[in-house]
């Protein structure tokens, strides 16, 4: 398998964004859903706004999660590259 520069970085985003549990939780939390608000997600884990807020920056930047803005409340769901990638992360430790 060959890789261009850009897509080897890309794999970076990604690793960057799944290196931590909380990131992959929230990943799994908003699978069964539509689409969460920040404070949706941070009772949903009984943490305060601003870790979540850091946890869902980062996933953006990942990739692995669109956000929207509906005036003062900013909204996360699942993009189609964090789909695939839920799908092969039981692989991974198997």
């Amino acid at each position: 398998m060959k890789l261009t520069g850009k897509e080897i970085f890309q794999i970076e985003k990604i690793a960057k964004a799944l290196a931590n549990h909380q990131r992959i939780k929230i990943l799994l939390l908003l699978q069964d859903k539509e689409e969460m608000s920040l404070g949706e997600i941070a009772d949903a884990f009984n943490k305060d706004y601003k870790t979540i807020a850091e946890h869902m920056r980062r996933l953006v930047l990942g990739g692995l999660v669109h956000k929207r803005r509906d005036g003062l409340i900013v909204y996360f769901r699942l993009s189609p590259l964090s789909q695939n990638v839920l799908k092969i992360l039981p692989n991974l430790i198997s």
